[in-house]
C-alpha cells in the first residue's frame, strides 16, 4: 500500500514520502498563485480553485491568504465565505457544506501527529481523519477544528474555540475544548 493510500484510509503514514511531498508542493504552488491573484479577477480565481480543490460550488468567496496541504481532499459547497488566513491541513477529506461562513484565522486540521517512539522510528509520523462541516454553519475567527470532527447543520462556533468532538445540529459552542452553550431549537 502506498503512503497516499494509507493517508486516505486513516492509517499511519509517512508525510516525507516522495509522492506526498510532490502533491504538497503542487498545492503550495496553487495556493501561492491564488494568493497573488487580484480579488476582482474572477476568471483566474476560478481556474486556480478548480485545479486546487476536489470540488467547489457556486458563489464561493475565499479571502487571501489561504493555505492547504493537498487541496485534492477539499470539497466546498455553494454560498461559502472563507476569511483570510484560513489553513486546511487536508490529509483526509474536508467537506464544507452549503451556506457556510468561516471567519479569519480558522484552522481545519485533519492530520494528527503520532507520538509513540516506535511509530516515529518507522517513519509513520501522521494519521488523518476527515472533517465534515454541515450546511448553514458559522465558524467565527481564530477557531481550530481538529481531526475526525463532524459539525452538524445550523451550528455556530464562537470565536477562539477549539473543536475536538462532534457538534450536534443547531448548537452554539464556545471554549477550549468547545462545549455547547446553547441550543438553537
Amino acid at each position: 500500500m502506498t503512503e497516499f493510500e494509507k493517508m486516505q484510509r486513516g492509517l499511519p503514514y509517512s508525510p516525507a514520502d516522495e509522492e506526498l511531498t510532490l502533491f504538497r508542493y503542487a498545492a503550495r504552488r496553487l495556493c501561492q498563485q491564488f494568493n497573488r491573484i487580484d480579488p476582482e479577477d474572477a476568471d483566474n480565481l476560478a481556474i486556480v480553485t478548480t485545479k486546487l480543490f476536489a470540488g467547489i460550488g457556486s458563489n464561493v468567496d475565499i479571502d487571501a491568504p489561504f493555505f492547504c496541504h493537498y487541496g485534492m481532499n477539499i470539497e466546498i459547497g455553494d454560498n461559502v465565505s472563507i476569511g483570510p488566513n484560513c489553513t486546511m491541513l487536508d490529509g483526509a477529506h474536508v467537506r464544507i457544506g452549503h451556506n457556510v461562513s468561516i471567519g479569519p484565522n480558522v484552522g481545519i486540521y485533519t492530520t494528527r501527529h503520532r507520538v509513540l517512539p516506535l511509530d516515529i522510528a518507522r517513519g509513520e509520523c501522521e494519521t488523518s481523519q476527515s472533517v465534515i462541516v454541515g450546511n448553514n454553519v458559522i465558524i467565527e475567527g481564530n477557531t481550530v477544528i481538529k481531526a475526525g470532527v463532524a459539525i452538524g447543520e445550523g451550528v455556530v462556533i464562537e470565536a477562539g474555540s477549539v473543536v475536538d468532538t462532534d457538534i450536534e445540529p443547531f448548537s452554539i459552542v464556545a471554549g477550549n475544548p468547545a462545549e455547547v452553550v446553547r441550543r438553537l431549537q
